[in-house]
């Protein structure tokens, strides 16, 4: 692939197998620790199989960032069939990742790899990830990318809030308030960040509160519906959104281990890039 660069990537960005395969995005797995059984996210796990030992454990289980040698590996396999790799990456705000995949590449000597911090996670990443392997040159690549990392934002709605209480987010007697008052936690990522937005009493009033954050933040020009373990609901959002937005082409997706840790099961959002 002469004068041509590639896409790396880490497993949080969630890239589907379909984009993997269409771009020949390179994925990096982080590893889930279930006390000491160690599984390379997508890879020796998948998000069903994650998630249905998640629902019977009694403590959250950890993840690590790939190492700097992990990247190193495949920055020098992928130096042998192209030119360069654009490698973005969950927010440094929220994992060592990034900070492992420009160590991994400051050891590749004479092969150029930018490695960019997403400032986000999930498939927002995907998106930068699949705009940097349509792009005409690794240059203009890393342009565009950077041009969208300020512009990407997630929405997502938990079905629960005991994943957050066990991982120590919140408080004890916020996670049994909640609990009781069957409240629903809508939470916001921008610019790295994760914030409490909103909070509503039942599922069936958060969705269209999910859908009416990401009315007063339009237009966009990239949208995902994301679910973890909750297709159904995905897709009436989906259908719903497809219909608001005719130019949008509203994609789907499943939220990975890593994410899926904190959020737990029957969590929907919204991943998406404003419009500039």
């Amino acid at each position: 692939m002469a004068g041509r660069f590639r896409v790396v990537t880490d497993s949080t960005s969630d890239v589907s197998p379909q984009w993997r395969e269409r771009y020949r995005i390179e994925v990096v797995p982080l590893r889930v620790l279930f006390g000491s059984d160690a599984y390379r996210d997508g890879v020796d796990m998948s998000s069903g199989e994650f998630f249905t030992r998640l629902a019977r454990a009694d403590r959250l289980p950890t993840t690590s960032a790939p190492s700097p040698g992990d990247f190193a590996t495949v920055y020098e396999r992928l130096s042998r069939e192209c030119d360069g790799v654009v490698s973005i990456h969950i927010s440094g705000e929220l994992s060592g990742t990034v900070e492992a995949a420009r160590v991994g590449a400051r050891s590749v000597e004479g092969f150029p790899v930018d490695v960019i911090d997403s400032r986000c996670l999930t498939i927002c990443v995907a998106f930068l990830c699949r705009l940097a392997a349509e792009a005409p040159t690794r240059e203009a690549a890393v342009k565009m990318v950077e041009d969208r990392v300020p512009r990407q934002r997630i929405l997502a709605l938990l079905d629960t809030l005991k994943f957050l209480e066990m991982g120590g987010r919140i408080g004890r007697a916020s996670a049994m308030l909640g609990s009781v008052l069957d409240v629903k936690p809508i939470l916001g990522v921008t610019d790295g960040h994760v914030a409490a937005l909103d909070r509503v009493r039942t599922r069936s009033r958060a969705i269209p509160r999910l859908v009416e954050l990401l009315r007063r933040d339009l237009p966009v020009e990239r949208l995902a519906v994301m679910h973890a373990q909750a297709p159904e609901a995905a897709e009436s959002i989906r259908v719903q959104l497809t219909q608001e937005l005719p130019d949008v082409d509203v994609e789907t997706g499943e939220i990975g281990a890593v994410l899926g840790t904190h959020v737990g099961p029957g969590a929907v959002g919204l991943a998406y890039i404003k419009r500039s």
